[in-house]
């Protein structure tokens, strides 16, 4: 996914701000109309969008320490939500892989935060980089929004889902 040599550089055609703004903007028209309705913040490192609930979100994180960006879906609406979220992509992890790619990762960080998500190396930030970043952003929220829709938990009943252990792999320390 890299462009522009693959490695990382400071000196490139775009800040993060417009980085980010060629993301949203890509990711939009490629979007099916649907779909293309989100909310969105920036800050200085990453790109969150979501669908009305900010605690499930996508993410861009450009990771200039690592050299790395993470595109990918995020749980963060508490234990028993994350938990549930976690079982339900978990039972359909082989499909997703074939859908967007062996590259897709299903993590838990904490009890109460997981994340579906694919992790590259850090390009160029210029427009082509972006767009190909968008592309994938764009990729993983029509195939992956429809799901979210499916196995979302009414607020109310989020304390009465139990919890466990799936088979997704646990976040190593670095």
């Amino acid at each position: 996914m890299t462009s522009g040599g693959g490695s990382f550089n400071r000196s490139s055609g775009l800040n993060r701000r417009d980085f980010f703004a060629v993301i949203l903007a890509d990711a939009r028209a490629n979007l099916p109309p649907e779909l293309a309705q989100f909310r969105h913040r920036v800050n200085s490192m990453l790109l969150k969008l979501d669908y009305g609930n900010d605690r499930i979100h996508y993410e861009v994180w450009t990771d200039g320490a690592r050299g790395r960006v993470e595109i990918g879906l995020h749980f963060e609406d508490g234990p028993a939500s994350t938990m549930a979220y976690l079982a339900f992509f978990d039972q359909r992890i082989v499909e997703i892989k074939h859908l967007l790619g062996p590259q897709i990762e299903l993590e838990r960080w904490t009890t109460s935060w997981g994340h579906l998500f694919e992790s590259e190396q850090l390009g160029r930030l210029d427009r082509s980089f972006a767009e190909t970043v968008a592309r994938r952003l764009a990729a993983q929220i029509a195939t992956l929004q429809p799901m979210v829709e499916e196995a979302a938990i009414p607020p109310a009943q989020r304390d009465d889902v139990a919890s466990g252990r799936g088979r997704w792999r646990r976040r190593a320390k670095r």
